[in-house]
């Protein structure tokens, strides 16, 4: 089944690379009959090949300079381009490093383990009931030994010899998407919750601003989904009804579920500390959010509400929420859980949401 991608709000997933001024100059440039800023991306290796001895050496001693960029000591680079990127930052300084997006032949996409680990995420969360939860409450915290186990339970085989060869999820096959040439670059930073007595706020951290491409707003992608299903394999395996967990159905289901949830829980942070950039975005999103048309968060941003089943406990018992967070090992406050999100300083939208539309 091909399943399309439509870009809600910026999508970041990180190669683990980053540059800075020594691989990219700044200019202007067409897109969508439009004159735009643009950042393009230099092959500095092959650049660097291409002088002589005394320009070579003249390079690396101005790799060391603060102030340093390409186009202040060639305009003319046309020649060791990689790729164009729109330059969507609010300013875009010279000294600061851009975080890159995974790429294959410098064109970006979204790797399929990505969209299966937020599908397989939306699956654990709608297969959750109240009892499930309580069994994994010991002294009202969360027993991480008996939450691995209901983990392990609901996807996989107690006949298999290994995790991995008796996990469900193992029929489901998920591409990688269809590609996007041009990234858009982002400057963004966190905006943290604060209480002072009675009074609940927020503050943006531009001192914590970082740099990223994006696949943006309005971008189309496809990927395939389908049930790669081996009747012997299921047999030998005993999996029992579990092969309803990655029917398509469910699936759709489950995404607009687990989305629903996580929708109405920033609607109500939003609503709360006056972020009204988020509140507009987040209650135009959840008008769109269908069960034919689920949204689904991923890559960068996604943070723990959406990488996690801890809005069901939420919604069974926010003491049980409450123990939940003190039991992380992370600084603990006493007010929002989660305190921050990253949002663009243009438009103020939070990153990695896409809507799918499956076609039949």
């Amino acid at each position: 089944m091909k399943v399309n991608i439509k870009v809600k709000s910026p999508v970041h997933i990180g190669s683990g690379d980053k540059y800075g001024a020594s691989e990219y100059i700044k200019g202007k440039g067409k897109f969508n009959k439009k004159i735009v800023d643009t950042i393009k991306r230099i092959d500095v290796s092959q650049y660097f090949l291409s002088l002589n001895d005394d320009d070579k050496d003249k390079f690396v001693k101005n790799l060391s300079v603060k102030s340093f960029n390409l186009k202040s000591i060639d305009s003319n680079l046309n020649n060791f381009k990689k790729y164009t990127a729109i330059n969507k930052c609010n300013e875009l300084k010279y000294n600061k490093e851009i975080f890159e997006s995974i790429k294959t032949l410098n064109q970006l996409y979204i790797p399929g383990s990505s969209i299966k680990g937020a599908i397989k995420t939306a699956i654990f969360y709608h297969s959750l009931d109240f009892d499930d939860i309580n069994n994994i409450i010991k002294f009202g915290n969360v027993d991480f030994s008996k939450f691995n186990n209901l983990v392990k339970n609901k996807f996989v085989s107690k006949y298999a010899n290994n995790k991995a060869q008796g996990d469900i999820m193992r029929f489901l096959q998920v591409s990688d998407s269809s590609n996007r040439k041009v990234p858009s670059i982002y400057d963004v930073f966190p905006l943290m919750a604060k209480s002072i007595g009675d009074r609940d706020f927020y503050e943006e951290r531009q001192e914590k601003t970082s740099f990223i491409e994006t696949i943006d707003v309005d971008s189309n992608l496809k990927f395939n989904i389908y049930n790669n299903f081996d009747k012997k394999v299921y047999s030998n395996l005993k999996f029992g009804d579990k092969i309803n967990m990655i029917d398509i159905d469910n699936i759709k289901k489950a995404i607009y579920i687990f989305s629903k949830s996580l929708i109405n829980h920033e609607i109500e942070f939003s609503e709360k500390y006056g972020v009204d950039n988020l509140y507009s975005f987040y209650n135009k999103l959840e008008k769109s959010n269908s069960m034919d048309t689920p949204l689904l968060k991923i890559g960068s941003g996604s943070g723990f509400l959406a990488t996690t089943i801890s809005l069901k406990i939420k919604k069974q018992n926010k003491d049980y929420y409450n123990r939940l967070r003190n039991s992380l090992k992370t600084r603990t406050y006493s007010y929002e859980f989660p305190k921050s999100r990253k949002v663009t300083s243009k438009g103020g939208k939070p990153l990695g949401w896409v809507q799918l539309t499956f076609e039949e």
